[in-house]
């Protein structure tokens, strides 16, 4: 009477091992526009609705995001910043495991960005989110994270709460500064072990450091298109040969 009970246990356990194998997870080369359309969802900020609950404008993400912000051109993944808005554009794909290496070839211009992320639960600011990740510049490379603006249970992030804003800051870890040649196709790869998130440009490590909380279980490695600073003029940042692999 207990053997399909016991059957599906084992069957669980078995899914539960295999997505935390090591090996590919996924690749992604752009060329078929469905699977692209199926798998990767687009999200951003609208320069419209600024307030102190939204500093960054109006969050919109899937089909009512911005179809200028992705697109897909001879096989290759093309993100577009735009001057008025806050925030860079981003798309993001699910991912299973802990740790995890990403690979890609990129290509910026002088004054565009490709950022990558990390999102999974988010102890410290408690919440479904990014838990690290770095910007490539053509003036470096730089690591962020997220942590809380004022400590738990503060009469600040008691103030915060009360107006409904989010007790969360943003703020870059470290910044290598070997430049990186715009217009050329380069390698990147990111690996997140535990908390330890290391990034390396063309074989060349640019980085490493300890995340607030990287360890926990990843939802999705997330995309950003930006310029190299806020309001520059839209740039392109073109992708290819993502894959996702676990450690």
């Amino acid at each position: 009477m207990r053997i399909v009970p016991l059957l599906a246990l084992a069957a669980f356990v078995c899914r539960l091992a295999a997505a935390e194998a090591p090996g590919p997870v996924w690749a992604e080369d752009f060329s078929d526009a469905a699977a692209f359309s199926k798998n990767w969802k687009p999200y951003g900020f609208l320069a419209v609705g600024i307030s102190e609950k939204s500093p960054l404008g109006k969050s919109v993400s899937g089909k009512d995001a911005r179809p200028e912000w992705w697109s897909l051109s001879e096989g290759v993944l093309v993100g577009r910043n735009m001057a008025e808005e806050k925030h860079p554009p981003g798309i993001r794909r699910d991912v299973q495991g802990a740790d995890l290496r990403v690979t890609l070839r990129f290509q910026i211009t002088k004054e565009g960005m490709l950022g990558l992320s990390f999102a999974g639960p988010n102890r410290a600011v408690e919440r479904d989110f990014n838990v690290g990740g770095i910007h490539v510049r053509s003036s470096g490379v730089s690591a962020w994270d997220n942590d809380v603006m004022h400590p738990k249970g503060s009469p600040e992030a008691a103030e915060l709460k009360k107006k409904g804003v989010w007790n969360r800051k943003f703020f870059y870890v470290k910044t290598d500064k070997t430049p990186v040649a715009a217009g050329v196709w380069h390698a990147l790869s990111v690996e997140i072990r535990g908390r330890r998130l290391t990034a390396a440009v063309d074989g060349r490590e640019a980085l490493s450091f300890d995340t607030v909380c990287g360890d926990c279980p990843k939802m999705n490695i997330g995309l950003q298109a930006g310029g190299a600073k806020k309001g520059e003029p839209s740039v392109p940042t073109l992708v290819d040969d993502v894959k996702v692999e676990r450690l």
